[in-house]
């Protein structure tokens, strides 16, 4: 039987939320024009967003993005 690891306060490490595995590739969100993609909540300014971060699964290929809970 697969065991399923309890859930992390860490969002990032919490398994595949759609098949449960825990094996990652880790890397940058890339945009339109070659840059950083950015989460700006709405009404923001332009420049005061956060830059999102992706993991993609390596059983499923889910991709999830994470913005930097600390900045």
């Amino acid at each position: 039987m697969n065991e399923r690891r309890p859930r992390s306060s860490n969002p990032r490490e919490n398994p595949c939320h759609i098949c449960g595995y825990q094996e990652f590739s880790w890397g940058d969100s890339v945009g339109g024009q070659r840059g950083p993609v950015y989460f700006r909540p709405e009404g923001g300014w332009p420049g005061s967003g956060q830059q999102l971060y992706t993991r993609k699964c390596a059983k499923c290929g889910n991709v999830q993005f994470f913005a930097d809970v600390n900045n």
